[in-house]
């Protein structure tokens, strides 16, 4: 063992409006990096986190990117969570020489060589989303986001499907990232008077547990007007008061209790580390598995210099607690396992649909299709879990 270390930067906020499912990641990221370390850390030397709070505004990605690469000088970070801050953030990191690893679901069409993305894109979430709500639901929907990137994209793409689904989208608002109570009260007012099938929610942050207790001070009902959300995770139920979210639907490639044996030793670990109410969400389960995946990259490169890195992270495989998960050599995203979940009574989701496929990524979406009638309607790759 060597006194020197592999610095990599950690870039999640622990204050702000999306500090709830940023801890989440953060969390998972050091939980991962204390795992990797108690075996003896990689090639002899010990992973350092240089750990930073950008508060959930994009500038401050941006300065800290440039700190960590330009001061702590590191080549590797982990983070980011709104699109905006990592647009913030990716050019410093290109423009550096750097690589950035990004755990979170995000709106797709977009391709960096710097950049890991281990979050969904749209093919392995909104495809699945659509198709369950379309078959169980109706395809009449309302959307609300809030005012920033991907929500309209995001939106865009929702839309696009519902269409091919033979529906139709009756309304679209978009919300500041700080809008209070008053006004999501109102959009929900709105939303009685259309009376949808579903909502599709792009509402990010502190905002998410206002628009959903609007929602139910409205009386609406879950069971035939359902909020769909991809951006709502365990972490923001459980800032709503009980049974709030009860009934409301997700899709992801984890949620907190699923039965897998990976993800049975995580949640006891992350629970050991962090507290016994500590949430976990997809995106923590992704900022985890990716850590690992660079391990195994570093490992088989024997340097986080980023042009010898890169080859060696590319098709590297790692079985996470969602299943085992493999970083695609063609556009750097990862292929995932899609799954729509229900929030039940505790404040968790239960598995409503899950295909048992491992989605390759399609960021682009180039090769999907919807007919509202398949719900294999995306290009999938079969492998087991191993």
């Amino acid at each position: 063992m060597t006194s020197e270390t592999w610095r990599v930067g950690v870039l999640f906020s622990t204050s702000g409006i999306t500090a709830a499912v940023e801890c989440t990641q953060r969390n998972a990221t050091l939980l991962a990096i204390e795992q990797i370390n108690s075996q003896g850390g990689v090639c002899g030397r010990l992973i350092e986190p240089i750990d930073y709070n950008p508060e959930s505004d994009p500038k401050k990605y941006r300065e800290y990117a440039e700190r960590l690469c330009d001061q702590d000088k590191v080549s590797v970070i982990f983070g980011c969570y709104m699109s905006s801050s990592r647009k913030a953030a990716l050019p410093v990191i290109e423009a550096r020489g750097a690589l950035l690893f990004y755990p979170t679901l995000y709106e797709g069409y977009e391709y960096s060589q710097h950049c890991i993305y281990t979050g969904t894109a749209p093919n392995q979430n909104s495809v699945q989303l659509v198709t369950y709500v379309n078959q169980k639901y109706g395809n009449r929907i309302v959307m609300i986001g809030s005012n920033y990137v991907y929500p309209y994209e995001s939106n865009r793409v929702i839309a696009d499907l519902f269409s091919q689904a033979g529906g139709r989208v009756l309304d679209e608002r978009y919300l500041s990232l700080n809008a209070k109570a008053d006004e999501y009260k109102a959009v929900v007012d709105r939303i009685a008077q259309l009376n949808p099938d579903a909502i599709y929610s792009t509402v990010v942050g502190d905002g998410i547990a206002l628009f959903y207790q609007a929602y139910r001070d409205a009386g609406l009902n879950p069971e035939t007007m359902p909020i769909i959300s991809l951006s709502t995770s365990e972490a923001e139920i459980a800032q709503m008061p009980a049974g709030t979210a009860q009934g409301h639907i997700t899709a992801a490639p984890y949620f907190e209790g699923l039965d897998t044996p990976k993800s049975h030793e995580f949640m006891a670990a992350y629970h050991a580390r962090f507290g016994s109410g500590a949430r976990l969400t997809a995106c923590a389960e992704a900022a985890f598995f990716q850590v690992h995946l660079y391990a195994i990259g570093l490992e088989r490169a024997g340097t986080d210099h980023f042009p010898f890195l890169l080859p060696h992270l590319h098709n590297a495989e790692f079985d996470a607690p969602q299943g085992r998960v493999k970083i695609d050599n063609t556009n750097n995203h990862t292929h995932l396992w899609s799954r729509v979940g229900k929030v039940n009574s505790e404040g968790l989701f239960d598995v409503v649909f899950e295909p048992g496929v491992r989605v390759a990524p399609d960021p682009y979406m180039l090769e999907h299709y919807l007919d509202g009638r398949d719900t294999h309607a995306v290009r999938l790759t079969r492998e087991d879990t191993r």
